[in-house]
């Protein structure tokens, strides 16, 4: 099996979240600044019409006419604040543009230190509710490798291998499947790499519904193997809904459970939580599977309704004549 990475320690959970605080601290310091920024720019453009306006009354305060007066205008005082104002934000903003973009250098400095420590291998052995898992309910293959040993949907899933080329990239380190067959529940406990973002240090939330859809067809295969679905082929994802609840951190060690909701003939509802294993929910998810037909089946259906409705017809014609 390949190696297992998981935050198992609580020095590798809090700098998970440090990471993922770093990054997002650093989003709302940049966007502070560009507002920072575009006053700045306002203001030194005031104070620089300011000061260009009081050069101007100045030198017209000089003429014969405006000798008289000599007391401080209102006009006088208004340029001669925008004017102070307008550098002195300058210096101000330049100063803060260095602050901002030096903290944000030593935060992704942080993060990339972090993410060299968090990429040690843990045995994910050692993690108690996966122990109790692995205590409780069989550990089976992945869909993909459970319908590739069987003969006949071996041709038909040849190419179902989005998961184990991700383990193989290690942007998913793990893919465990565990099946509960007497209350027919799925579980599968995945370990997470980190170039799998589509925020911030966050999981991309369409991987968070690949991997749902995953396990949902993890419980359809074994469904198919145990018979619950008659004489078709395995069924197939119909109807996905997610409900995300809150983000995944990258790395995150996270279980998938499902279970049945109801069977109706090539339909099969089930149901979905996506748990860090504890107390955490990340996500709800509800799906519909349906079970292709198979060839003739509409013509053997059609056949057994007619032979049911002659049959009933053949039962009450002898009736009434005995």
């Amino acid at each position: 099996a390949p190696a297992c990475r998981i935050p198992c320690c609580c020095g590798q959970v809090v700098r998970n979240q440090a990471s993922s605080c770093g990054a997002q601290l650093s989003f709302w310091l940049c966007t502070a600044q560009l507002s920072f920024w575009l006053y700045t720019a306002m203001f030194s453009g005031a104070g620089a019409a300011g000061s260009h306006a009081w050069q101007s009354f100045h030198a017209k305060s000089r003429s014969p006419l405006h000798c008289m007066s000599r007391r401080p205008s209102a006009p006088r005082v208004l340029y001669s604040s925008a004017a102070a104002i307008g550098p002195a934000l300058s210096a101000a903003s330049r100063w803060a543009g260095g602050a901002v973009l030096g903290g944000t250098g030593v935060l992704a400095l942080q993060s990339n230190t972090g993410r060299s420590n968090d990429d040690t291998p843990h045995p994910c052995q050692t993690v108690a509710w996966v122990k109790q898992l692995a205590s409780t309910a069989e550990e089976v293959l992945n869909p993909g490798q459970m319908l590739r040993s069987n003969p006949l949907t071996k041709l038909i899933v040849a190419q179902d291998h989005l998961f184990e080329a991700m383990v193989a990239s290690t942007q998913v380190h793990e893919f465990r499947c565990f099946y509960e067959s007497s209350a027919r529940r799925f579980h599968s406990v995945v370990q997470l790499g980190r170039d799998v973002c589509g925020f911030p240090a966050t999981v991309h939330g369409g991987l968070t519904a690949a991997i749902v859809d995953e396990t949902f067809g993890g419980l359809g295969v074994c469904l198919w193997r145990s018979g619950a679905l008659g004489a078709r082929l395995p069924a197939y994802t119909a109807r996905l809904e997610v409900d995300y609840k809150q983000k995944i951190p990258a790395g995150s060690l996270i279980l998938v459970s499902t279970e049945v909701e109801s069977v109706e003939g090539r339909k099969v509802w089930m149901r979905a939580t996506v748990t860090d294993g504890q107390d955490a929910v990340y996500a709800s998810a509800r799906a519909l599977f349906v079970a292709p037909r198979m060839p003739g089946e509409g013509f053997i259906q059609a056949v057994g309704q007619r032979a049911a409705v002659v049959g009933g017809w053949a039962a009450g014609l002898f009736g009434r004549k005995k």
